[in-house]
């Protein structure tokens, strides 16, 4: 079912008015019913990924500090599957451009977000590392 072209208007007027992103509920609910019925077991893992319930396996995002030991490596050099156990699925770059399914010589960049899947315990491992780097004494 279509929203119908009021939603198309309104989604032009709140952009407009300085929102960055619309959400509708419409589209949103049309969108997973056709995914649930084309796609079932793509539905069912970013179910178990993305709900805070199932702490074995979660998909979350990653900034990069500047003054993280990641910055200016590339992903194979960081070692973050082999590490950590965490699978980088994409890297939002800092111009907002998506690297989907990036390859090992992709470089890490301040400012870059990873989207990564993995266990809770490694993810926050991920975001230690992405952090700024730890000061020796």
């Amino acid at each position: 079912m279509s929203p119908g072209p009021r939603a198309s208007l309104a989604e032009q007027k709140l952009l407009r008015a300085g929102a960055n992103r619309v959400v509708s509920p419409y589209a949103i609910g049309g969108s997973r019913v056709a995914q649930a019925v084309l796609r079932p077991a793509v539905v069912d893992f970013i179910e178990l990924a993305t709900r805070k319930e199932h702490l074995d396996l979660q998909i979350e995002e990653t900034v990069i500090h500047a003054a993280s030991q990641l910055c200016a490596s590339t992903l194979q050099n960081s070692q973050l599957r082999q590490n950590l156990g965490v699978i980088i699925v994409a890297i939002k770059k800092s111009d907002g451009t998506m690297v989907y399914n990036p390859p090992g010589l992709t470089m890490l960049e301040a400012g870059d977000t990873l989207i990564a899947l993995g266990r809770r315990e490694q993810l926050d491992q991920l975001d230690v590392q992405a952090g700024p780097a730890a000061v020796e004494s």
